[in-house]
């Protein structure tokens, strides 16, 4: 019964996610935050991906995937200006 409970456990979703609050990194797993400036940020991120591409050979999963992501604020407020670089009536409609 002891190893059924482990295994729940481990096969247990932890949920994680980072956000941005200034210039400080803030991120979380589970129930606890932890905040970094930038540059310890980079850094750690640096060391997870080379530790996950290792993982990845070593489990010989061979296959690509591209993961992507973007600030949209920034994206719109770029266009607003290429807009209007181009016409200078041009109007940011936001939500």
């Amino acid at each position: 019964m002891q190893a059924k409970t482990v295994g729940e456990k481990i096969l247990k979703r932890t949920p994680y996610g980072v956000r941005i609050e200034g210039t400080v990194v803030v991120m979380t797993l589970g129930d606890k935050a932890v905040r970094m400036d930038y540059d310890t940020a980079i850094t750690l991120a640096t060391f997870l991906n080379w530790a996950g591409r290792k993982a990845k050979q070593v489990a010989g999963d061979g296959s690509m995937r591209i993961i992507g992501m973007a600030d949209l604020t920034d994206a719109a407020l770029d266009e607003l200006e290429a807009q209007r670089s181009r016409d200078g009536t041009a109007v940011f409609k936001g939500h």
